[in-house]
């Protein structure tokens, strides 16, 4: 792996880290149908670019269309 890939992940990862929901902004966050389709869509260019696995990939993009959709909804705790 070339220093130009090794960046793209990095930056792919810290990007990530900053869209996905964590435990303090779960439950307000949640529902939304954005922030739950970019935190998918983060995850599968994570997949694709560190592990290659285009399954996944396909599987958090697939998710991610049904929230924008509004197919998928929250439910509540």
């Amino acid at each position: 792996m070339n220093n130009c890939q090794e960046e793209i992940i990095q930056l792919a990862q810290k990007l990530n880290n900053k869209l996905k929901i964590d435990h303090t902004d779960w439950h307000k966050l949640k529902g939304k149908k954005i922030n739950r389709s970019v935190e998918l869509i983060s995850a599968a260019l994570c997949q694709l670019l560190i592990s290659e696995n285009e399954i996944d990939a396909i599987k958090y993009l697939e998710e991610s269309l049904k929230w924008l959709k509004g197919i998928n909804k929250d439910t509540p705790c």
